[in-house]
């Protein structure tokens, strides 16, 4: 089975347990390309370049900020694509919305969009930079999400990050 399908199974697996509720979007992201640099922390905008790491909301599993707006900008090397896994995402179902981009600017197509609760989801990108963000509205917060991202060589299997 190809990693592609794979992922698009899961995916459909979660919705169809009724445990991922997409949400209508709150608002178009407009990031810029990411510049070329390690890492800048920050939630408003943290840059990645390199074999992956964590992408966890704010305060995680203790609440984010309403209001809170964060986004990431992943670069993964030698052109490789990005796994991300959503190991665990506890928002206000409909508000607060965890989004991935398939590209780093505002124009990039949507892989996934997640508001409520979802764990044990994976997406794959088709170009070696994705934009992760999230936005909380100004009531209800929740523990947040915590994910993982790895660069993947397209030809790998789900294996080599845990799937």
């Amino acid at each position: 089975m190809s990693l592609i399908k794979s992922f698009a199974i899961l995916a459909l697996v979660a919705l169809a347990a009724g445990s991922v509720q997409k949400s209508k979007p709150m608002k178009k992201f407009q990031p810029e390309v990411a510049p070329q640099i390690s890492v800048r922390e920050a939630c408003g905008d943290q840059y990645a370049t390199g074999t992956g790491g964590s992408i966890i909301s704010p305060n995680y599993p203790n609440g984010y900020a309403n209001g809170e707006s964060c986004g990431w900008f992943l670069t993964a090397e030698n052109g490789n694509k990005i796994a991300v896994v959503v190991h665990d995402l506890q928002t206000e179902a409909g508000y607060d919305v965890l989004t991935i981009l398939d590209g780093i600017t505002g124009e990039s197509p949507v892989l996934l969009e997640l508001s409520g609760e979802a764990s044990n989801l994976a997406v794959l990108s088709t170009q070696p930079s994705i934009f992760v963000g999230f936005t909380a509205d100004s009531s209800i917060n929740a523990p947040g999400f915590n994910c993982s991202w790895s660069q993947v060589n397209p030809q790998d299997s789900l294996e080599l990050f845990g799937l």
